[in-house]
């Protein structure tokens, strides 16, 4: 039976440096070869996952905007925007509040222009050029999730005026990622595995972070690296080492994957 392995980017695959560990590339290379799936699992949407380095690793496909789209095999398997009025009030709350946000879809990148000096918002303007559009001159938009700086809102009103619309990963004290009801990285997952018949005991998943929880928990075999955080290295089944200090590799060999 195959199996199939799915590897979070952020923290996992590459830092915050975007550096990604010299290991992980033949240790990747060497899983497909072996005849184990590989894909990308993020909660980046799909227009933010066009990284050359990272994508000629080689990948069967993706799982992106946390399992809101999927592709396969270079076709798209699943897509789920979210409907016009629900992308209206996601930015009337965001005014509301006085948040700066991202707005993530599968073709497009929407920023508020404001949303400036945010390390991760000058990546995206760099490397995605003309597929990152500005949120006040747009007047529809195509979008899986989206992601808010809370810029000192009142976390727990944000929360409020969110959740019940939303499934909300809360990450930390200023960035809250909000999906499509009944989405995560795991139904992403779920969906894979259903289209190239894999079983769930031949699951294996690499994470670090709150947006990888569903997903350690959901495959038979969560890995949490060792830079993660605790709540990831909890929900895992094995914590390999620092993702600088060959966590991937480390991983692939603790399950005789390679």
């Amino acid at each position: 039976m195959k199996k199939a392995v799915f590897f979070d980017i952020d923290g996992t695959l590459w830092d915050e440096r975007m550096q990604i560990p010299p290991s992980a590339i033949p240790a990747i290379r060497e899983l497909r070869k072996n005849g184990t799936y590989a894909f990308l699992c993020s909660g980046r949407s799909r227009a933010a996952i066009c990284n050359r380095r990272l994508l000629d690793i080689g990948f069967d496909g993706v799982v992106a905007a946390c399992g809101a789209h999927v592709d396969c095999g270079g076709e798209v398997l699943y897509e789920q925007l979210l409907p016009d009025e629900l992308t209206s009030y996601a930015i009337s709350v965001i005014k509301k509040h006085h948040m700066l946000a991202v707005l993530e879809g599968p073709r497009y990148v929407y920023i508020d222009r404001e949303f400036s000096d945010d390390p991760y918002v000058i990546y995206l303007r760099e490397e995605l050029g003309e597929n990152v559009r500005p949120i006040e001159e747009t007047g529809s938009f195509e979008i899986n999730k989206f992601s808010i700086d809370l810029k000192g809102a009142d976390t727990e009103q944000v929360i409020q005026d969110l959740e019940g619309k939303f499934d909300l990963v809360v990450h930390n004290s200023w960035l809250i990622e909000s999906l499509p009801r009944e989405h995560s990285k795991a139904t992403g997952i779920a969906r894979v595995c259903e289209k190239l018949g894999i079983a769930q005991e031949d699951t294996y998943a690499f994470g670090d972070s709150p947006n990888d929880l569903d997903m350690l928990g959901f495959v038979s075999h969560g890995i949490a690296m060792g830079n993660g955080t605790r709540e990831a290295k909890q929900a895992a089944e094995y914590v390999t080492t620092d993702i600088m200090d060959d966590g991937i590799r480390n991983g692939l060999r603790h399950y005789g994957l390679i």
